[in-house]
């Protein structure tokens, strides 16, 4: 009983430990210079910049604005899928909300982002890379983080096991 519990205790902190050292230091996303638009008044950070290119195919897109400032609608064109949405606090007044697309934009294409803050309609555009995604190996671990913390906290505690029964086997041979 007490070797399962040590085993599900390295499984566990290995799991964890692997899982959190990837989406904590890595990201699948590439983040974009910030453009500050004025809009009535208010300064709002967006990018990628209005009318920029080279932009690279694995970019997040962010606003960052006010924690006053509801945003709505949030599209794109052509149509982008958004994975998830992050919001944090980027100073003590304001929040940078990234968006996420769901798979990388497409080579030389013209995006134009657009969305409501606070009653107003924002819209700015940009243009991707010519260069075909050739994502990087922390690309893949970002991508992946659940199953590599998954297979190696399972090679950790097979390891593990391996070791303590060998110990106990050597312990009741003396």
């Amino acid at each position: 009983m007490r070797l399962l519990l040590l085993l599900a205790l390295v499984f566990s902190v290995t799991f964890l430990s692997v899982f959190l050292a990837i989406i904590l230091s890595l990201s699948a996303y590439s983040t974009p210079p910030a453009y500050t638009l004025d809009i009535d008044g208010m300064g709002i950070k967006v990018g990628p910049p209005p009318n920029s290119t080279g932009i690279r195919l694995d970019t997040s897109i962010i606003i960052d604005a006010l924690t006053s400032a509801s945003l709505a609608d949030f599209q794109m064109t052509p149509q982008v899928g958004i994975a998830r949405l992050s919001s944090e606090n980027s100073s003590p007044l304001t929040y940078l909300n990234s968006f996420y697309p769901a798979q990388p934009l497409k080579p030389a294409t013209f995006y134009t982002v657009s969305v409501i803050v606070m009653n107003v309609p924002v819209s700015w555009s940009f243009t991707t890379t010519v260069e075909v995604f050739s994502p990087g190996i922390s690309f893949y671990l970002a991508t992946n983080a659940f199953w590599t913390a998954l297979l190696t906290a399972v090679l950790v505690t097979l390891l593990s096991g391996y070791t303590l029964r060998l110990r106990s086997k050597a312990k009741s041979n003396k």
